[in-house]
């Protein structure tokens, strides 16, 4: 029993570089094996069950985000903290994705008068012109390096947008999303990519507060000037909570859907049904970009720390311990998804756990949403395919979030 339970065992630091796409089935096997299970090599418990993740993120299983992100800084020993990761140390802690209860509440409050539907909508018009310009690039080129070239290209451009930061701050982007993730979005990190995340929010911080510093002057309409305004009642965000905030749209709100926009072009690859599916039915493209968002599995899964003693389906888990809701797992469950591994582009997704349910469920979603259609639409417009020419696929060991360094393809004109 322990031998097959060993065989079973994931080390989530190398697994998403090492396993790839076949990663997906070793969560499939956990799950039909032992869906709740104790990894040695991530020190970890692990649920893959839908229902058992769903129970996770609402909050009816005893785990909480607080203090989760001191377990990722173990490489710095506890005292040296202060010197060598002080950015991480500090705004860490006022991330909405660290926060629970009460901030938590508050913060979520505020952020969503300021990331309201109206404001992601006013981009639309702009990510279709910033579509229609890369996809052209890429039509014009005999191959292309899509991860930066295409997708970055187009989250970041529509992302700062929204936000409202200058274009010369772009040439940061990559540089403050790949330092923040590989250093909080890996299990074990070492020394030196704390630092190098430190120093990313360092980065963004510099560029953001020179942007709010105009903003107090002279107001637009965008984020920064939304997040400044944002009230309840007499409480508004202090200077280091919108700092904080802005780190997570900043990485988050352009890289995840940049991720994806690459994984599901890759996967559409291997999928000409699917492609052909999407271009002759532009009106369901929404339900294409939602089973795409599950298929692809971009979100793996989200951590937390247990906060009292608890049993579930038998096994006894301890206060102190980490359980990870794998997402990407969960979103595979044949008994929510029939044919789970199937790309099924008139499935019902209306259970999906890309954006996690519950208290967390993700603010940016609508404007992933939004990039993802207007790409993909103008991309099926104007292109019959796309092949993949990179081999092996270079992805990056992140286990979070999962997506590709570089990934090179040739699209054919339609």
């Amino acid at each position: 029993m322990a031998t097959m339970l060993n065989d079973l065992d994931i080390d989530l630091q190398t697994a998403p570089v090492v396993r790839g796409h076949k990663l997906l089935e070793d969560f499939d096997r956990l799950r039909e094996t032992e869906p709740v299970f104790w990894s040695d090599h991530s020190h970890c418990w692990i649920l893959t069950r839908h229902a058992d993740v769903v129970d996770m993120f609402q909050r009816r299983l005893p785990v909480t985000n607080a203090d989760r992100m001191w377990a990722v800084f173990r490489n710095i020993p506890r005292d040296q903290w202060e010197a060598r990761i002080p950015a991480l140390i500090k705004y860490s802690q006022l991330w909405i994705t660290s926060s629970e209860g009460p901030q938590h509440t508050r913060l979520r409050s505020l952020l969503m008068k300021a990331l309201n539907r109206r404001i992601v909508e006013s981009q639309r018009p702009s990510a279709r012109v910033r579509a229609e310009m890369l996809m052209d690039l890429a039509l014009a080129r005999p191959e292309i390096e899509f991860n930066e070239e295409i997708s970055r290209a187009m989250t970041g451009h529509v992302l700062f947008g929204l936000i409202g930061m200058p274009v010369s701050s772009y040439e940061s982007l990559r540089e403050w999303a790949t330092g923040l993730m590989e250093g909080v979005g890996a299990t074990n990190p070492s020394p030196e990519q704390l630092e190098r995340a430190d120093r990313a929010l360092v980065g963004m911080n510099e560029a953001v507060t020179a942007e709010l510093d105009k903003r107090r002057i002279a107001p637009r309409d965008d984020l920064l000037t939304a997040l400044l305004n944002a009230t309840e009642g007499e409480d508004r965000l202090s200077l280091d909570e919108i700092l904080a905030q802005m780190h997570t749209v900043i990485v988050a709100g352009h890289d995840t859907t940049m991720n994806t926009l690459t994984l599901a072009v890759e996967a559409l690859s291997r999928h000409p049904d699917a492609w052909r599916f999407m271009h002759e039915n532009p009106g369901k493209m929404l339900d294409c970009v939602n089973e795409l968002q599950r298929y692809v599995a971009m979100s793996l899964g989200q951590a937390r720390l247990v906060y009292e003693d608890f049993e579930i389906h038998g096994k006894t888990i301890r206060k102190g311990e980490m359980l990870i809701g794998m997402i990407a797992g969960a979103n595979r469950d044949p008994a929510v998804f029939a044919d789970a591994d199937r790309l099924d582009m008139t499935r019902d997704n209306r259970n999906s756990m890309v954006f996690a349910p519950g208290v967390h469920f993700c603010l940016g979603h609508m404007l992933a949403k939004m990039q993802l259609t207007e790409f993909l639409s103008v991309m099926v417009e104007k292109a019959s395919g796309v092949e993949v020419l990179d081999d092996p696929l270079d992805f990056m060991p992140i286990w979070v979030f999962r997506g590709f360094y570089q990934l090179k393809f040739r699209f054919t004109p339609r």
